[in-house]
């Protein structure tokens, strides 16, 4: 498989973060977002349960199929991002991928103790 069909491969499973990583973070992210931090709170920590379980799975497949440092990279390259996590974050891509995964299933277990008070009318 060919580079470019690697990536076109790992786009197509992860339809969620590309967006986050090639769009909110694009070229010129920083003329919207003062920080990296106040993108995922919009896009990680406002989405309800179902788009948190989606970035769940997305980021445990990207963190599988992008399992080295130059992977991760090219990956950011291929998907236009402006993001330079090592500059933006001072983690390394995969590090911070990392991070935003357990961010990510922190705000799924949250959010599922909250759904799940909602169905038993709060007494949990």
């Amino acid at each position: 498989m060919s580079d470019e069909a690697f990536y076109r491969d790992v786009v197509r499973h992860a339809p969620r973060m590309t967006s986050l990583l090639g769009a909110e973070f694009n070229f010129d992210w920083r003329l919207d977002w003062p920080d990296v931090e106040s993108v995922l709170v919009q896009d990680v920590d406002d989405a309800d349960l179902a788009g948190n379980q989606e970035l769940q799975t997305e980021l445990d497949y990207l963190l599988s199929a992008l399992e080295t440092e130059a992977l991760a990279d090219a990956f950011l390259v291929h998907v236009d991002s402006g993001l330079d996590p090592l500059a933006d974050t001072g983690e390394s891509t995969r590090s911070w991928l990392i991070k935003v995964r357990e961010r990510v299933r922190r705000n799924t277990a949250s959010l599922g103790d909250l759904d799940q008070r909602d169905q038993l009318g709060g007494a949990v």
